[in-house]
C-alpha cells in the first residue's frame, strides 16, 4: 500500500521495487535531529539508484558516472523492463523527448552548468540498449531497440520529476 502525505509525491512501483520524489520540501515540518538532517534538493529519493554508467570523457569536465534506476520483471518467454535516469544529478530542466521511430527513443536535457563543457559517453556492455551522450551542453539519452533479435515493445516513454522514465517489454 502508498500512503500519500499532504505533500505531492511522486511514485513508481514495479515488483518489490519503490522509487520515489517529493516534488517540494513540506514548509510545516519541524526540523529533524536525525543524522540525514541536511537539506534535501526537490528530487531526492529514498532509494538511491541501482546502475552506475561510466562516463568517458573526450574534453572539458564531466560527470564521473551517470546513474540509473534499471528494474526487469521476467515472465516466461521474456521480460518487462524499467528505466529512470537519474537526470537532476547532472542536467537542469526541462527534460524533452525528441520525435524518434518505434523501437527507439531520445531524451535531451540541458547540462548542470558545471558539466556544460563535457564531450563524453556513457555506455555498458551488459546495457547495451541505453547510451548517453553528453556534448553541446546537452545531455542525450537514448533507448535504442532496433535490429534486435525478438520482439521488443515499447509499452510507456514519459518524463517523471525531470527524469527520463521508460517502460518496455523483450519476448522471444
Amino acid at each position: 500500500m502508498i500512503t500519500v502525505f499532504s505533500k505531492p509525491m511522486l511514485a513508481v512501483a514495479m515488483g518489490s521495487v519503490l522509487i520515489a520524489s517529493c516534488s517540494a520540501p513540506n514548509p510545516s515540518a519541524s526540523p529533524s535531529t536525525s543524522p540525514e538532517a541536511a537539506p534535501r534538493s526537490s528530487f531526492d529519493t529514498f532509494m538511491s539508484p541501482n546502475v552506475q554508467i561510466p562516463v568517458t570523457a573526450t574534453a572539458g569536465t564531466c560527470p564521473d558516472t551517470v546513474d540509473l534506476w534499471a528494474m526487469s520483471q521476467g515472465y516466461e518467454g521474456g521480460a518487462d523492463h524499467t528505466v529512470v535516469v537519474n537526470f537532476p544529478a547532472i542536467a537542469t530542466g526541462p527534460t524533452d523527448i525528441l520525435p524518434g521511430a518505434d523501437q527507439r527513443v531520445v531524451y535531451v536535457a540541458p547540462l548542470r552548468e558545471e558539466f556544460a563543457t563535457c564531450v563524453g559517453t556513457a555506455e555498458a556492455e551488459a546495457l547495451a540498449m541505453y547510451s548517453l551522450h553528453l556534448e553541446e551542453g546537452n545531455v542525450h539519452f537514448t533507448l535504442d531497440l532496433e535490429g534486435r533479435d525478438g520482439t521488443f515493445d515499447i509499452r510507456y516513454a514519459e518524463v517523471s520529476g525531470n527524469r527520463p522514465y521508460l517502460y518496455w517489454r523483450a519476448a522471444e
